[in-house]
């Protein structure tokens, strides 16, 4: 049945009137709060218009429920004017101030901003020293950010902003947009279903001296790198205390290279090239390049193998002495086409900062 509704009895205000009267005044509001009582004491039962149930119905024991049972209906819901710096629900405690607890396919806190324009927040949540927002799981996603398909337009499904003014020692002090800590998996994963597109990007966005990407650790890479207005260089501790930049060889074709001493012999010497090394180059046609290091009047390749390669001086009478080779092969695993033509990807614009309206929330 409907619920039966009552304005609330108006408060009883203390005055210096005579004791009868104060009373009588105190007998009505007796019998007020009596009346309310007995309602509250008759549960509403849930009908299939949409009545709201207050009691124990659908709940655990002990618990206090709201349910509304139209399709799409709303079982609880509360207002705050805008530019009003009130709170339309407040908790309080060291406790859960609201826990909302949903099916398996419903949601146990909906927000939502469809009447709203670009800065409206659909769930908000402040912090002053843990936590404004925290989801938390056991096998599903503690916090799951969702672009529908009908989005027609470039936008984001999460966004980290840092607005910390923090200066502290050096860049990057201020703390992080997006921090991830994983203590078993990988902490931070990217991945993309569209081809040309890239599953993780950092840019500059224009900003002098910043950099796109600082990895602290050993890097992997799985796959082509390729480097794009700049070159490929290792940053080298000098004496001085300083780093000093050392530039990698480039070549247009990919080549693997070696490099070995050996000792004339009556003036022949037989290399044999590492086992190791043969094993990941194409030995049916290499390059061998010799260094003397005595007199032995021209040293020459006179035969090669795919285990290696003999050496023999010119001189009649040579004399015993060293020399140094080095071998240039082809990589095996991959073909690596002479001077290939690369596609470049163009270069992300940033969005810009949100104009987020943020509500004035007091301590």
């Amino acid at each position: 049945m409907k619920a039966f509704q009552t304005s609330a009895p108006k408060p009883i205000i203390q005055s210096d009137q005579p004791m009868k009267r104060r009373g009588l005044l105190a007998a009505a509001a007796a019998l007020a709060a009596g009346f309310i009582a007995k309602l509250a004491e008759q549960p509403v039962e849930a009908g299939t218009d949409g009545d709201v149930v207050l009691g124990s119905s659908n709940s655990t024991s002990g618990s206090t429920s709201l349910t509304c049972t139209a399709t799409n209906g709303i079982g609880f819901q509360v207002f705050a004017n805008a530019g009003t710096i009130g709170r339309a629900l407040y908790t309080e405690g060291s406790g859960a101030g609201l826990i909302a607890r949903t099916g398996a396919s419903g949601a146990g806190v909906y927000g939502d901003t469809y009447v709203g324009g670009s800065s409206a927040i659909g769930v908000h949540g402040v912090s002053f020293a843990g936590s404004g927002v925290l989801g938390e799981s056991v096998s599903g996603y503690p916090m799951l950010g969702r672009v529908t398909q009908g989005a027609d337009q470039n936008t984001i499904a999460i966004y980290g902003l840092n607005n910390s003014t923090y200066a502290g020692p050096g860049p990057g002090a201020g703390g992080f947009g997006v921090y991830g800590l994983s203590a078993k998996g990988h902490g931070l994963v990217g991945a993309t279903a569209a081809a040309g597109a890239a599953a993780l990007v950092g840019a500059t966005n224009g900003v002098a001296g910043a950099y796109a990407a600082a990895l602290y650790g050993p890097v992997i890479v799985g796959g082509s790198f390729t480097v794009v207005g700049g070159a490929k260089s290792a940053a080298v501790p000098h004496p001085d205390g300083s780093h000093r930049r050392l530039y990698c060889m480039e070549s247009p074709e990919s080549w693997f290279e070696d490099f070995g001493e050996a000792r004339l012999d009556c003036g022949r010497a037989d290399v044999t090239i590492d086992p190791d090394f043969a094993a990941l180059v194409d030995l049916s046609s290499y390059h061998v390049f010799l260094t003397e290091y005595g007199n032995h009047q021209a040293l020459y390749v006179s035969r090669r193998t795919p285990t290696g390669f003999s050496v023999e001086a010119k001189d009649e009478n040579p004399q015993a002495g060293a020399f140094s080779w080095r071998v240039v092969a082809k990589r095996k695993d991959i073909a690596g086409p002479r001077l290939e033509r690369v596609t470049i990807p163009a270069e992300p614009t940033l969005p810009p900062i949100p104009d987020v309206a943020r509500p004035v929330v007091a301590k």
